[in-house]
């Protein structure tokens, strides 16, 4: 980085700049802006806004989590979604609610369209297409001594600005690799931003160097789907945003290629199907026997890739007894014949991509359309950022996304926007956002990068939350709307709209709770007119909603054919996601409790702050593990510190004393 007395030479002056268009960027320029700050996002290739460069899905088993996160906080990625998906699935739904989650397949091109569109009509946001090559520092009388002023591009181009965030993804020194190739970039056809990692380099901030990958993608004209296994969408309405529930979205749709069996065009929207196959013992003796031409196994990468999404290389050699291993075969879009097939990254030669590949029945006669690749790339170490997503070396600088050592477009998006509140809070001295652990995944995300030391990708999981029964996709926007509508992000109509129903559902479990059905005739009767089953004992309505073979949408049919009248609610009836909460909220209101009663125990320790300037290693008491990875991390409270891998509860007491002791003497 360049650090610079005075400023002579300049073309614009921005609130925000925003480096980079992916997922990340896309979210951090859309909340700067919303949030009110004149910003600027900068990329090297507009037609690449919102690019999906490996799978053409959003969601996912706490990737869903994510998202609905994101859109109850004032982003954009569930709308983008809800617009261009080809097909939505809920999964894990013979599971409890907490672990159920959305997952939608995208047409890739009309996602890219959706997500441009939204940057291109955006107030206080300018798009710019400019590779950067520099951030300008200078230095300050606070903090660090030093922070961002400017942005410099290739074409000798500045940007002034308040606060940067840097969203580089996997172009910092990224290099592509399959077989003996190589070539640098941080995915095929774009450049690597070398100039920009030897900048955040040249300030002192710690680098590491991580891999991620890719699968061939194949043309669906020589496939033969009917010895595959076909996956098909809901049949349900379902939704990521608030405003593809509540029918404020235009989609984008086009008539499908008529290639693709099982298309499913008369519900209630066109979907088009998966399939599915698997790989065989013929499969695996291929890969196995080039498994010296493989990188990762000849020394040619040297760097960890995401352990829960490994390469079908790394899956033969893990998994040396598993005969077989499922692959998907994805549409990534209404108007192309590409399939995406997911489970088989690969950075093996080309040539055994297109052996092993024709093993498999339905891919005997296979055309790859693109092979796979693994791309290695420079990621910052977890010790450089605060829970703002700023960085602790300058002040004002902001980073986001897989540049951050994450895998994934959903926890890029939760990055972005976080990082772009923040960005603009910054900018205009604002009180910053921090996204506590049992309020939101994206805190729980953020929370783990800035505490937790990880060798490979960061993939969010649900058993990471461990409030996740209050942190459910349903409830997204009961926890965060309020959050968003603080920042700017959330409008008055959708706040009340939700504070609405809010008040509706919790009026509609006290009412139940008053109402007892007991064993006669009358409620007999009553509970037979909705094909209820009887009671044996009298209990309260709420009680009797607990039971599994019981809905909300029974009982308020039943309640409305026999006038039952509460606290003055005669109309029973809620629109479907309302009545699905009210269920969860009944069926899992001692366990929600029990969680409530967990996260106020654990207050006490999120709620102290340690000091930014507290000397660690001077602390005697404390192990030296302990010492060293407390310098390194720098938490921002007891809580964060307890969650540092090599801190003991016994560490934690050792610092709650020392605060105690140091607060007595400030106050004398």
């Amino acid at each position: 980085m360049t650090v610079v007395m005075n400023v002579n030479e300049r073309t614009e002056t921005f609130e925000v700049i925003v480096i980079g268009a992916g997922h990340a960027g896309c979210e951090a320029a859309l909340a700067a802006a919303r949030a009110g700050c004149k910003t600027l996002i900068v990329t090297p290739n507009l037609d690449r806004i919102g690019f999906m460069p490996c799978n053409p899905s959003i969601g996912g088993p706490a990737k869903g989590h994510l998202v609905r996160d994101v859109d109850a906080l004032g982003g954009e990625m569930g709308r983008a979604i809800d617009r261009t998906a080809l097909q939505i699935r809920l999964l894990n739904t013979s599971k409890g609610p907490a672990v159920q989650s959305l997952r939608a397949q995208a047409d890739k091109a009309l996602y890219q369209l959706s997500m441009k569109e939204a940057l291109e009509t955006q107030d206080n946001l300018t798009v710019r297409q400019e590779l950067v090559t520099d951030v300008v520092l200078e230095p300050v009388k606070h903090a660090n001594g030093v922070r961002v002023s400017a942005i410099t591009t290739e074409h000798g181009n500045r940007y002034l600005a308040g606060a940067v965030v840097v969203t580089a993804g996997t172009f910092l020194r990224g290099s592509m690799i399959a077989g003996t190739w190589s070539a640098s970039g941080g995915r095929a056809g774009d450049v690597a931003a070398t100039e920009l990692s030897s900048s955040l380099t040249e300030v002192g901030m710690n680098l590491r160097r991580l891999k991620t990958g890719t699968p061939p993608r194949i043309d669906a004209r020589s496939v033969d789907f009917s010895k595959m296994q076909q996956q098909h969408g809901s049949d349900r309405p379902l939704w990521f945003s608030h405003d593809g529930l509540h029918g404020r979205l235009q989609r984008i749709e086009l008539p499908p290629l008529p290639m693709y069996p099982g298309l499913s065009l008369d519900g209630w929207r066109n979907q088009m199907p998966c399939y599915l196959v698997e790989t065989n013992p013929e499969a695996h003796a291929i890969i196995a026997a080039n498994i010296d031409r493989a990188p990762m196994y000849n020394g040619a990468i040297q760097s960890t890739g995401p352990r829960y999404c490994p390469s079908i290389e790394d899956k033969v050699v893990r998994f040396p007894d598993k005969t077989a291993h499922g692959l998907f075969l994805e549409p990534e879009g209404w108007r192309t014949t590409e399939l995406y097939l997911q489970g088989a990254n690969t950075s093996l030669p080309q040539d055994v991509q297109d052996a092993f590949l024709r093993t498999i029945p339905g891919l005997e006669n296979v055309s790859i359309t693109r092979y796979g690749y693994a791309v290695e790339y420079d990621a910052i170490d977890a010790s450089e950022l605060n829970v703002t997503m700023e960085s602790k070396k300058v002040g004002g600088l902001f980073l986001a996304g897989q540049v951050c050592g994450t895998s994934g477009y959903e926890e890029a998006a939760g990055q972005g926007l976080v990082a772009g509140i923040n960005a603009a809070a910054h900018a205009t001295g604002g009180e910053p956002l921090i996204l506590r652990r049992d309020q939101s995944y994206i805190g729980v995300m953020i929370d783990d990068l800035t505490t937790q030391d990880f060798i490979e990708p960061y993939r969010m999981l649900t058993s990471r939350a461990e409030y996740r029964l209050l942190l459910r996709s349903d409830n997204a926007e009961t926890r965060l709307t309020e959050v968003g509508y603080r920042y700017g992000l959330i409008s008055d109509e959708r706040l009340s709209q939700v504070q609405d129903e809010i008040s509706t559902i919790e009026q509609r479990l006290q009412a139940l709770q008053k109402h007892h059905l007991s064993p006669n005739k009358r409620t007999g009767e009553l509970l037979e007119s909705a094909e209820l089953p009887p009671v044996t004992r009298s209990v309260t309505a709420l009680d009797y909603l607990r039971r599994t073979d019981v809905t909300y949408h029974q009982l308020a049919s039943a309640f409305n054919q026999h006038g039952i009248v509460i606290d003055e609610i005669e109309d029973w009836s809620l629109p479907a996601h309302m009545a699905e909460r009210t269920e969860i909220e009944a069926r899992y209101a001692a366990y929600i409790e029990k969680e409530i009663a967990m996260v106020e125990r654990a207050r006490k320790l999120e709620d102290r702050r340690i000091p930014s300037d507290v000397d660690f290693r001077s602390l005697t008491s404390l192990r030296n593990e302990a010492r060293d990875k407390l310098d390194r991390l720098r938490p921002a409270t007891l809580g964060q510190a307890s969650r540092i891998a090599g801190v003991t509860p016994g560490d934690v007491a050792v610092l709650m004393v020392y605060l105690e002791r140091s607060g007595e003497k400030s106050a004398v």
